[in-house]
């Protein structure tokens, strides 16, 4: 299923902004990969760390957003898989950069590895960066919809994960986390996510309760 249905921009399963957690080698990535590879248009996939290459094969790979623009430019409507490497520069400013390229085109998921590296205080009260803000709360106009991983769920602005319609949750021990999303998912969903194994995690999509998923392939 693809097009602009109630109010948000979807493609395939993801639809509006959608957060995936959890701690590191626990399959997020992996997660991310299938969900978009069954996206029927266009994909821009955000690797800041530059090591999902061989996780995202097929793609079409860009170090700067100058070539990328041009490359959408003619792409434009069509169905477009992009993987975007930062190797040099500042990484806040390829990130922004990405952020006001989404919004320009649009019609697109944008799906950013790491998100909690983006964000934090230093943005003020939003926690941040403007053009960042500007698409969760307008990218729908465009039709932009967000898949979002991190490993610190805390340094995720609430901003945006207000919006989340899903979540996808995988192992946690940390326990500011585990309290973190008793918020959301309920205090004993939010316990079993210390017992989760590699590849294994908790979908929710705000009505009822989390439905365990996946497993070791």
């Amino acid at each position: 299923m693809r097009g602009f249905i109630d109010g948000e921009y979807q493609d395939g399963p993801l639809r509006g902004c959608t957060f995936v957690a959890g701690e590191r080698g626990m399959g997020k990535t992996t997660l991310v990969a299938n969900l978009l590879s069954v996206c029927d248009g266009g994909v821009m996939f955000f690797d800041p760390l530059a090591r999902h290459e061989s996780l995202l094969p097929g793609r079409k790979l860009f170090f700067q957003p100058g070539p990328l623009q041009e490359y959408l430019r003619i792409n434009r409507e069509r169905r477009f898989k992009v993987l975007y490497q930062p190797r040099d520069g500042d990484i806040d400013e390829h990130f922004r950069a990405l952020c006001l390229i989404a919004r320009a085109f649009g019609r697109m998921i944008f799906a950013i590895d790491e998100l909690d590296m983006f964000c934090g205080p230093r943005w003020g009260d939003r926690r941040m960066p403007p053009c960042f803000y500007d698409l969760v709360n307008y990218g729908r106009h465009a039709q932009v919809s967000m898949i979002a991983t991190a490993r610190y769920p805390m340094s995720v602005p609430r901003g945006f994960t207000s919006q989340c319609a899903q979540m996808y949750l995988f192992h946690e021990t940390e326990p500011d986390h585990i309290t973190y999303f008793r918020r959301y998912i309920g205090s004993a969903d939010a316990l079993s996510l210390s017992a989760l194994e590699k590849y294994q995690y908790l979908h929710w999509n705000g009505d009822g309760p989390a439905q365990l998923c996946g497993g070791r392939r």
